[in-house]
């Protein structure tokens, strides 16, 4: 039996295109579980009467997927996120590879569902393309998952003490419990960028104090503190001493950006060549825009961690 889950906060605007999503999958779940964490603009009054859905205020996605999960019947589960979109093939692609018993977790993939500009230069500062992935390293996000009921179960679900994060935490654990991942490329999610430049930066800086709470990528921060520090360094120099110190500068600007821009022409392959030009200056920016906010959160939550005395293994009820 399948079951699918998610958790939805305030998805007004995207939740009927997504319940469609669900309603037209080829292969149809058996049940279908929603956790709503409190909606406040008709999320929940949408769902009310149409499928299973708990309300939960203010839990975060690991409490909310627990709770889904722990209501739930099945003994695979698929996870996705409240507002995404889902390719009609989903769930029949992400589940056929059950049918192996050596295979606990299967991953899918996600593109960017951009409906603005904005959006565009936003997936391309943010959301890979498939030949970024190697399959051995992936952490996968849990808008495009499935797993065996009891491995859940054998890592005691998501941790609830972090409220971001948490399916990197999820994946890790899974993985050092020697649990067998198969990464489904086929198997597609369509995911919105955040809409403005504000709602950007929360959600990078949340991230980043995410990973301060839960130990995770300490070396790519640093690395990141020391190559904006090098920069400004070489600008210094530029100004004090030659501009010719300008030229390192330009030529790491350059290799850093390119795989963002890169990024733009794979996932909108088919946009004019005046748009792709005009991307890339809004590209650059996004992508700066996101390390502010990273290097802002990343200390924020190594300070939270050390005076809330957050454990990496602590699983709050």
């Amino acid at each position: 039996m399948i079951s699918l889950i998610s958790t939805l906060f305030n998805e007004n605007e995207n939740l009927q295109l997504f319940l469609d999503d669900i309603k037209n999958q080829t292969q149809k779940p058996e049940e279908v579980v929603f956790v709503d964490a409190g909606s406040t603009d008709g999320s929940f009054e949408l769902m009310a009467g149409k499928l299973k859905t708990l309300v939960k205020e203010g839990c975060n996605r690991s409490e909310g997927r627990n709770l889904a999960i722990n209501e739930a019947k099945g003994d695979v589960i698929a996870v996705c996120d409240g507002g995404t979109r889902l390719d009609s093939n989903w769930l029949k692609i992400l589940t056929a590879h059950f049918k192996d018993p050596n295979i606990h977790v299967v991953s899918g993939f996600f593109k960017p569902d951009a409906r603005t500009f904005f959006e565009k230069c936003l997936s391309s500062a943010t959301i890979p393309i498939l030949e970024e992935i190697e399959e051995e390293k992936f952490l996968p996000s849990s808008r495009s998952l499935a797993f065996r009921r009891q491995v859940w179960k054998d890592v005691k679900g998501y941790p609830q003490w972090l409220p971001v994060c948490e399916d990197l935490i999820f994946d890790i654990k899974l993985k050092k419990n020697g649990f067998t991942f198969k990464f489904e490329p086929k198997a597609i999610v369509y995911w919105r960028p955040r809409k403005n430049i504000q709602a950007f930066f929360k959600q990078y800086y949340m991230y980043a104090k995410g990973d301060g709470h839960a130990k995770l990528w300490f070396a790519r921060h640093v690395i990141r503190y020391t190559a904006y520090f090098t920069g400004l360094l070489l600008i210094y120099l530029s100004f004090s001493v030659s501009f010719l110190w300008l030229l390192p500068f330009f030529a790491a600007q350059l290799g850093y950006f390119s795989k963002f821009y890169y990024r733009y022409m794979g996932h909108f392959e088919q946009d004019p060549e005046y748009k792709i030009g005009a991307a890339f200056p809004l590209i650059s920016f996004l992508v700066v825009t996101g390390d502010i906010a990273k290097m802002v959160g990343y200390p924020v939550g190594i300070y939270e961690r050390v005076t809330k005395k957050i454990k990496f293994e602590e699983y709050r009820k």
